[in-house]
């Protein structure tokens, strides 16, 4: 299939209309990439929003729910139970978009901020729970030793439990980089700032605004003829744009799957 969509994107609008689509390239044509990037200085902006947003996001949550996992892991923890129960009851009940927005915007004063990115899904009880899961199938001596040795419960975390834990934060960072990479609701509920709007909301306003103007050619006798607007490869170049980076780093992350999703599946 991505062979196809590259080899779609590259081929000229009228030999797609007339064949469908192939894996092979008929008759060479960029005027798909041509048109998404007409206002390339637009596209670079929204990658380097959607980098940071993603990367950067992505990695403070995962510190944080490991954080989160490893305390409720520990059973000399004391108020486990204020933690695990409102975790639970998120997982089932939600208050739903608009007390978010309420919250987000007249609470933290996030409308129009680069921050709500960061804020918005931070924190995933499931995943929580998950860290937890792997936390409490590491040994308690190895714990016990290093307290012996005098480290602190961050010097046990950073030093021994998160480099164990290294299958199981890759395979769900990059599940939470995909998720924070693909999403366009934050930027649609949030932001009006051009500045902020991220890769793939930004390649959503592209296309809308193709099947507008392509559908008032038709609309309008003598004007230029919509088949000008490759409106067909058009799509499958927007997911080239849109899938390009995370296809490039998915193998790095590839060995850590098998174990990693396997976390708290198996008892015994």
């Amino acid at each position: 299939p991505f062979v196809i969509i590259i080899s779609t994107s590259l081929t000229s609008e009228s030999v797609v209309m007339r064949y469908g689509y192939s894996p092979i390239i008929r008759e060479f044509s960029a005027d798909a990439y041509k048109y998404v990037f007409k206002n390339g200085q637009n596209i670079v902006q929204a990658y380097g929003v959607t980098a940071f947003f993603a990367f950067g996001g992505t990695l403070l949550d995962n510190v944080i729910m490991a954080l989160c996992g490893y305390a409720i892991s520990r059973d000399k923890f004391t108020y486990q139970s204020l933690i695990v129960y409102p975790l639970i009851f998120t997982m089932i009940f939600h208050g739903g978009l608009a007390p978010t927005y309420l919250i987000y915007t007249k609470v933290f004063g996030l409308k129009d901020n680069i921050l709500v990115y960061f804020v918005a899904g931070m924190v995933s009880a499931y995943t929580i729970f998950i860290y937890r899961a792997f936390f409490k199938q590491v040994p308690v001596s190895l714990s016990e030793s290093a307290e012996l040795d005098g480290a602190s419960e961050m010097q046990i975390f950073s030093k021994i439990m998160l480099p164990l834990s290294l299958p199981t934060f890759a395979t769900y960072s990059f599940m939470g980089l995909m998720h924070r990479w693909n999403s366009f609701e934050t930027t649609l509920y949030y932001i009006s700032d051009k500045r902020f709007y991220t890769l793939q909301y930004l390649l959503q306003l592209i296309l809308q605004e193709a099947n507008f103007i392509k559908q008032s050619m038709q609309l309008v006798p003598g004007s230029v003829q919509a088949d000008e607007i490759p409106l067909e490869t058009v799509k499958f170049a927007m997911c080239v744009v849109a899938a390009g980076p995370m296809v490039a780093i998915f193998p790095f992350f590839q060995r850590y799957f098998s174990k990693g999703v396997m976390v708290g599946a198996v008892k015994g």
